[in-house]
């Protein structure tokens, strides 16, 4: 290439290699997705059986429960999509949650 000399144009190649290099040992590792878990309903987080970190979970396992403003009831807003491990509870006793909103990551067993 005009403009560059040979040392720059071995830093270059090297450069390039190792950038090849790296971007295939990264896809060639295991990736391990971790799962949002969204409310299917909207309202007032409750304390009885809000699910904690680090629980296994079996598939359709309720997560979250809330009470809603429509009929007052306390009804399931988060069921586990599948076993796994829960790696973040992102809500809490008291607060409001909107249909949605993601309340768990779950990683898949």
């Amino acid at each position: 290439m005009k403009g560059y000399n040979r040392d720059t144009m071995h830093r270059l190649a090297v450069i390039l290699v190792t950038m090849a290099i790296l971007a295939s040992a990264a896809g060639a590792a295991p990736r391990l997705d971790v799962v949002e878990v969204k409310s299917s309903l909207t309202g007032v987080v409750l304390a009885d059986d809000l699910v904690e970190v680090d629980a296994r979970v079996e598939d359709a396992q309720p997560l979250l429960y809330v009470r809603t403003p429509l009929t007052g009831q306390k009804s399931i807003a988060a069921r586990a999509p599948r076993e796994g491990v829960v790696r973040e509870v992102l809500v809490r006793p008291g607060q409001r949650v909107e249909r949605g909103d993601v309340v768990v990551r779950l990683m898949p067993r």
